[in-house]
């Protein structure tokens, strides 16, 4: 997701691992978004296994360079925090809704799904999401960074 749009995902025929995230992820994103749209674009480092290693953060930092959210970046983000990560409380849940509607009965079935799941995300609902990401990051400050429910 950036500005008003989402890109559909990285797809690969590589599984992503520590070592295959930089090589397999780089032409990839260079296809999908155009380098002066890249330079709008940040990335929240979840703190998964394979975004943590050297080599990976060197790609991001690289690639993003002060534009990293979460682990190893310049914005502090807490980690395992679905609550304020939009592609938690959100995409996911609204491709799945898509994708799955019936069983997709071949793999093309499913990745076309996929894209058109992506594709089909309409900038008023990023407005909304984007709304939402402030209102439950208000939350969190109000409890002093601390544990808090979010009941929406």
């Amino acid at each position: 997701m950036y500005g008003s749009k989402t890109t559909a995902p990285l797809r690969t025929r590589y599984q992503v691992s520590n070592s295959t995230f930089g090589k397999h992820s780089s032409n990839k994103s260079s296809e999908d978004l155009p380098f002066s749209d890249l330079q709008n674009v940040w990335f929240q480092n979840d703190g998964a296994p394979p975004h943590k290693v050297s080599s990976v953060q060197q790609y991001i930092r690289e690639t993003f360079q002060q534009q990293v959210i979460g682990y190893g970046g310049c914005v502090e983000w807490p980690p395992r925090s679905p609550d304020l990560n939009p592609l938690g409380f959100f995409l996911w849940g609204c491709i799945k809704q898509r994708v799955y509607s019936t069983p997709p009965p071949t793999l093309q079935e499913l990745r076309n799904r996929i894209t058109d799941a992506c594709e089909s995300v309409s900038p008023a609902m990023l407005y909304n999401v984007q709304r939402e990401v402030q209102s439950r990051v208000q939350m969190c400050i109000t409890a002093e960074e601390h544990h808090f429910e979010h009941d929406r």
